[in-house]
This record gives C-alpha cells, sequence and structure tokens, in this order.
C-alpha cells in the first residue's frame, strides 16, 4: 500500500466538497436571476410578500454555510461527526433550493 494513499484519499475528498459547493452557487445564483426576472415588472418582489418562505430560506442557507464552515475545520475533520455535518450540508442545500423554487413557483408553496 502507498504511503501517500491517505493524502490523496483526503485531496480527493476536498475536491469533491468544492465541485459541490460550486454546483451549489451556480443553481442558487441562477434560481435567484430567474427570480428576478420573473418578478422585475411587479410592484412588490416575492422576498417581501412570501416572508416565511424567505425567513425559512435564509434559516436553511445559514445552516448550509455553518456546515460548509464546520466541515472543513481540522478538528471536526478527525472526528466521527464529518459524515453527519457533511450530510447536514447536503441537505440544507437541498431545502435551500426548494425554497427558492417555491419562491419562482408560487404555486408550489
Amino acid at each position: 500500500m502507498d504511503a501517500n494513499q491517505p493524502n490523496l484519499e483526503r485531496e480527493r475528498e476536498k475536491l469533491f466538497i468544492v465541485a459541490r459547493h460550486g454546483v451549489f452557487f451556480l443553481l442558487v445564483d441562477t434560481m435567484n436571476k430567474q427570480i428576478q426576472v420573473k418578478y422585475q415588472s411587479t410592484p412588490s418582489s416575492p422576498y417581501d410578500t412570501q416572508r416565511m418562505v424567505t425567513s425559512a430560506f435564509l434559516v436553511a442557507l445559514f445552516v448550509y454555510a455553518t456546515a460548509s464552515l464546520a466541515e472543513v475545520t481540522p478538528r471536526v475533520q478527525e472526528s466521527v461527526y464529518l459524515r453527519l455535518v457533511g450530510n447536514t450540508r447536503l441537505f440544507a442545500g437541498a431545502i435551500t433550493a426548494v425554497f427558492l423554487l417555491v419562491l419562482l413557483i408560487p404555486a408550489w408553496g
């Protein structure tokens, strides 16, 4: 077995995390721009009219950001909670996207 195997695994996992963040931010940015385009001719913003969805979106985004920071903390990377933190981040990212879809397509909310 190669002595560099653990380092290669760690580097590969970091690349996967970076790719997931990139996909998440691309998705959130695209949906946010779609919301802006869809509601540019209306007098009120969906962020103002659907305050509960907007609040839930912000909470999910905060959980995503917190879990993302926790995931790269060296202490967490060496603990058994790394998988839990990673799954929490993925779940919060999915919920964030769902809340943006609810803002984009109000019939779903």
